[in-house]
């Protein structure tokens, strides 16, 4: 401990003797604080940290530059929106337990895991050990691309692959409340809500391609909004396709709730539990979709125009 730092093992959260404790500014050595210290990162107890030299650290300049990189330290105060926008790696963790970081992801994860009961640390520690692998993952980090880079992306990994899979889906949904419907009723109204939503969302894509997104990289641009349609500005394009994002976000949960889970009853043939498997991998694929939508492209867009997203519902007629 010659430099008088130690890290936390855990969150790589540093401390300073020449800053001391937190909470009283008073210089500490490390071995000096009491047996109860915890992190205040993390939590983690003194046995978690080992002396800081640095050099584990070379991209960043070898001068605990870690101390600061705020992106890789997490706990249960964050939104779950902000999580999973710093680290869309947790996205799977976070579906394994139901909790929603998209249309639902405003609220604190703390809270978020004590309406599922989820212990929150316990979450927490799994999404450090995902975090920690982050490396390896080859999408870019979308809250510092191009928005242009962005909405290609939205469009190319989820529009149109949306659009193939809504086709394939309805058909086996017909087909199951056809040949089930008589035992299973709930399969009838899966196919009626699947229906709607499919009309819904084919026309809510095509506003967001021909209207909403070109307004966006026109704006990125430096150019004119009249040219797109968003003259009046895209605060309001951008509210109405949250709100509508809300609706399908619904949808998906009476989906799930009408089939318990996208359970297979015993009696399911095989077109049945695929069709239960391909809604609970499209509900998924929602999420990710409606999650970069809402919380990193329209929140940046909107900063563009000097805006934040609070201040634009605020200002709603």
């Amino acid at each position: 401990m010659s430099n008088g730092k130690t890290i936390c093992t855990v969150c790589n959260y540093i401390y300073d003797e020449a800053k001391g404790k937190s909470d009283t500014k008073q210089m500490l050595k490390f071995e000096d604080l009491s047996d109860e210290w915890k992190c205040p990162e993390c939590g983690s107890t003194k046995d978690m940290f080992q002396p800081c030299s640095c050099v584990s650290f070379p991209s960043h300049g070898q001068n605990c530059a870690v101390e600061t990189e705020k992106k890789n330290v997490i706990d249960g105060s964050m939104t779950v929106e902000q999580i999973v926008a710093e680290h869309p790696s947790v996205a799977c963790l976070l579906e394994q337990y139901g909790i929603d970081y998209c249309c639902g992801g405003k609220g604190k994860l703390d809270e978020a895991c004590r309406k599922k009961g989820v212990k929150v640390e316990y979450l927490l520690e799994k999404f450090r050990a995902v975090i920690a692998k982050e490396g390896q993952s080859h999408e870019p980090d979308w809250t510092q691309s191009s928005l242009n880079k962005l909405i290609e992306h939205i469009v190319e990994s989820y529009h149109e692959p949306l659009r193939q899979e809504l086709v394939r889906v309805t058909e086996l949904a017909d087909k199951v409340a056809r040949v089930h419907g008589e035992n299973h009723p709930e399969m009838i109204k899966v196919k009626e809500v699947l229906s709607d939503f499919r009309t819904q969302l084919e026309l809510h894509m095509q506003k967001e391609e021909m209207i909403l997104f070109p307004a966006i990289v026109r704006i990125e641009a430096g150019g004119d909004l009249q040219f797109v349609g968003c003259g009046g500005g895209i605060e309001q394009p951008i509210d109405v396709m949250t709100q509508e994002h809300e609706v399908a976000g619904d949808a998906l949960g009476t989906m799930r709730q009408l089939t318990h889970e996208y359970t297979p009853p015993s009696d399911a043939c095989n077109t049945f539990k695929v069709l239960l498997h391909s809604l609970a991998k499209f509900e998924a694929q929602m999420h990710e979709h409606v999650h970069k939508e809402n919380n990193i492209l329209f929140p940046r867009a909107l900063l563009l125009r000097g805006i934040n997203k609070t201040q634009a519902t605020a200002t709603k007629p």
